[in-house]
């Protein structure tokens, strides 16, 4: 057939095919969080993480500012996962805390240090990967550090697929086990790529609500593109997230089809998901939960229609639930970026929220 064929419009034909036996991309503003949550349970598949973290402290260091705990836990298979905690230097009192989420970004040869340079012992390689990442999606700014220094506990885990998590097969030249083969095996198992981070996820939020001196009632999540993604679905399967902060990674699912999935990553594009409900509605579950959302409305991963589609989708699920204020959406004129000004920005709502 002919790209005017049929089958030109394959994704959005077969999307009408199964919304007319199965609900797909349901916003149902009026649905209880708790359902969103269970629909999104079962789309993910079984995680195999533990729902708690022994966490051991293999180092502290101080620099520019920052006291830095070096640590590590068990998640259940493979490698234990690293772990980087930073607190403002000497502070010693109880300081609200944060998940630092890092991005996708076809960079997996580092997790943890996308976000900040920990004591500062990268080699040249790895060095120069992290400001060629940051400068893409940051501004060039390390903003786990900026936060902490701002008088917060900030934790910057790697999890499967990344850092000390790393797939050994990511290491060979070309790469033996892609990112595809490796979702197809999960699939199988009952699972998904999305499932095992969504459970190392929640293993660092109850590592870091274990931590000293850090205040379990006032934690938070904070992630741009892939890690905003983990902050969506952390939003949803803990709710007791005092707050989130989910960038450049909001749109109707509907408006994404048929041009936008294939830029997206397994981490995030899990099966089924579309069953669960419509991705704004569902990172929108508990409303109870204040939540600020900052699109990029020239972001080439989403279309503009869809962006700004969630966000008034967002705003109906929050007033019909009875909590307008705690929803705040900023559609910016940026691409895929999480520039300093709107670190800024969201640094200063965080602030209003946790209290710092």
């Amino acid at each position: 057939m002919t790209a005017s064929g049929t089958w030109a419009s394959w994704q959005q034909d077969l999307a009408t095919a199964v919304a007319r036996s199965a609900p797909l991309f349901e916003e149902q503003p009026e649905i209880p969080a708790a359902v969103l949550r269970d629909r999104l349970l079962a789309a993910l598949g079984t995680s195999p993480a533990p729902e708690s973290a022994a966490v051991t402290v293999d180092g502290t260091w101080t620099r520019d500012g920052l006291d830095g705990t070096d640590l590590s836990w068990d998640c259940g298979f493979g490698p234990r996962t690293r772990a980087w905690l930073l607190r403002p230097a000497g502070e010693t009192g109880t300081l609200p805390g944060v998940l630092a989420l890092f991005e996708h970004g076809g960079v997996k040869v580092v997790g943890r240090e996308k976000l900040t340079d920990g004591p500062g012992q990268l080699d040249a390689d790895l060095a120069a990967t992290v400001r060629s990442s940051r400068n893409a999606c940051y501004g060039g700014r390390a903003w786990a550090e900026d936060l902490a220094r701002r008088g917060v506990a900030v934790l910057i885990h790697d999890v499967f697929g990344f850092g000390s998590r790393r797939l050994p097969e990511d290491d060979g030249a070309p790469p033996r086990l892609t990112e595809a083969q490796a979702a197809k095996a999960a699939g199988v198992l009952g699972t998904s790529w999305a499932s095992l981070i969504a459970g190392e996820d929640r293993l660092a939020l109850s590592a870091l609500r274990s931590l000293p001196a850090v205040d379990g009632a006032r934690l938070a999540a904070v992630g741009m593109s892939g890690g905003g993604a983990r902050a969506g679905l952390l939003r949803v399967l803990e709710p007791g997230l005092a707050a989130t902060v989910v960038v450049t990674m909001m749109s109707t699912l509907g408006a994404m089809v048929p041009k936008h999935f294939e830029n997206h990553a397994w981490t995030w594009l899990s099966p089924r998901l579309g069953a669960a409900g419509d991705w704004p509605s569902v990172v929108g579950s508990w409303t109870e939960r204040p939540l600020l959302v900052q699109y990029g409305l020239e972001d080439h991963l989403f279309p503009p229609s869809g962006m700004v589609g969630a966000d008034a989708q967002l705003r109906r699920r929050f007033a019909a639930q009875g909590h307008p204020e705690n929803y705040t959406g900023s559609l910016l004129p940026v691409g895929h970026v999480f520039t300093p000004e709107m670190q800024d920005a969201a640094w200063k709502w965080l602030a209003d929220v946790l209290g710092f």
